[in-house]
């Protein structure tokens, strides 16, 4: 073990000392980390301020937006530099804003490393409960500044004394108190923010979430469980247990399997030849092919092989060869052709620029060389752009470059440059481009 300290008096040396002093530098390391999340979360807010202050640094042009237009290319500038998602950046920039409009307290225990963002986050989403309306009267907004006057007074005391589970707690029990709205209005307001989403994870797997009323998550749930059981119940030979077969019917509602309301959504996954030829796996000098679903990643052999025998429609990757496809356009259309979007989704899977995880297949197509200025409808002229860096693209003075390997570098206007990303394997990668090419890719 680290000697701790010299040998210079009589401090003891018992294990209890040495493990007290450990746990002590580990409290400072703590303090130290919330003052540096909390000083990042303030550079980022005077970065943006600055940027407001000063549109013409980032727009081209003097428009009305222009401030909103810099404010949201300095949180693309800020998330190419610090490698994170501008959703990730602008959610942190909403939250030190209000902290330090409304919060002073509380956000100023933070600059001293005290409290953490996460506590600070979570009673800035509390101030929403006591939001006064947008045609509020004076006397509701002062019933507002009072309400977050007492909740930066009572959280900057808790939050030195209370585990993040009782801050919590009594941060609920107090915006109850003070929420101005009756329980039936706050549930109107919350059923408007009802969603959906989506989180990939391993193995080709995904959670799918829904925010909904209470009274129907529970209708769901009792109609999964009962048909479920039914399921088990009438089916002797049914090996599969309650919780697959309630994921099984889940999924097969939502896609309106058996009805005349099927899902039709186009999805691309590619399959290299050698997955489904048994004989192939005989080639151990071979590289081990992989499936995968564009703009997602790799799935195992097994699941690609059963998408190939239940999709009905499918095709070759090259097609420009065989069934005589227009790949380039040259001056003949701006608009890309179907076959051409369909191959830039297979060759970029996400939006082309550095950092972005978008997918290609909601993106525009934009001109390296824009339309205007002669460029052309070709694929080599040719990428996906997220509608966001689309814009991006063209209304700021950012500078978007394709490389080589099609990736889009950005140098911001502050001089920033984007990093090239470490080679990844492509979905074309498996694709000569030559019209004898076996690989196939399975639109469903």
């Amino acid at each position: 073990m680290e000697q701790f300290f010299d040998d210079v008096d009589d401090r003891p040396r018992d294990a209890a000392f040495v493990i007290g002093s450990a746990l002590d530098d580990l409290q400072c390391a703590d303090i130290d980390l919330n003052r540096y999340a909390a000083r990042r979360g303030a550079q980022i807010a005077d970065a943006v301020a600055l940027a407001r202050r000063n549109p013409e640094v980032f727009v081209l042009e003097d428009a009305q937006d222009a401030a909103d237009q810099a404010e949201r290319a300095a949180v693309s500038d800020i998330a190419l530099r610090l490698k994170r998602s501008e959703e990730d950046v602008q959610a942190e920039l909403a939250v030190v804003q209000a902290a330090m409009r409304r919060l002073p307290t509380l956000w100023g225990h933070a600059r001293d490393g005290f409290v953490s963002m996460y506590l600070v986050t979570r009673t800035v989403g509390a101030l929403g409960r006591v939001r006064a309306p947008a045609n509020a009267t004076a006397e509701q907004q002062e019933a507002e500044r009072e309400a977050a006057r007492r909740i930066d007074e009572a959280t900057s005391e808790w939050a030195l004394t209370c585990s993040p589970v009782n801050f919590l707690r009594r941060l609920k029990r107090l915006t109850d108190r003070l929420d101005p709205e009756p329980a039936e209005m706050r549930h109107t307001r919350a059923v408007a923010d009802r969603r959906v989403c989506v989180e990939h994870v391993d193995d080709g797997m995904s959670w799918i979430n829904a925010y909904i009323p209470t009274t129907e998550a529970l209708a769901v749930d009792r109609r999964l469980a009962a048909t479920a059981k039914q399921v088990k119940k009438s089916d002797p030979c049914e090996t599969r247990t309650i919780a697959q077969i309630r994921a099984d019917l889940y999924s097969e509602w939502l896609r309106g399997v058996g009805t005349d309301r099927a899902a039709q959504t186009k999805i691309f996954v590619t399959i290299p030849v050698q997955l489904l030829d048994d004989a192939s796996s005989d080639a151990v000098d071979l590289p081990v092919p992989e499936a995968e679903i564009v703009g997602h990643g790799p799935i195992d052999p097994l699941t690609a092989k059963q998408l190939l025998l239940d999709t009905g429609v499918f095709r070759r990757v090259i097609v420009d060869p065989i069934r005589s496809v227009v790949i380039d356009m040259d001056r003949r259309s701006r608009h890309a052709t179907q076959a051409q979007r369909d191959w830039l989704i297979l060759q970029h899977g996400t939006c082309a620029r550095d950092g972005c995880t978008r997918l290609a297949l909601d993106a525009d197509i934009d001109h390296n060389t824009p339309w205007a200025q002669g460029g052309t409808t070709n694929l080599e002229d040719l990428r996906p752009l997220c509608p966001r860096h689309h814009v991006d693209r063209h209304r700021t003075r950012a500078i978007y470059r394709s490389r080589p390997d099609g990736t889009v570098e950005v140098t911001t206007p502050t001089g920033f440059r984007s990093a090239s990303p470490p080679p990844e394997t492509r979905a074309t990668e498996h694709i000569a481009p030559v019209p004898t090419v076996r690989d196939l890719v399975a639109p469903f």
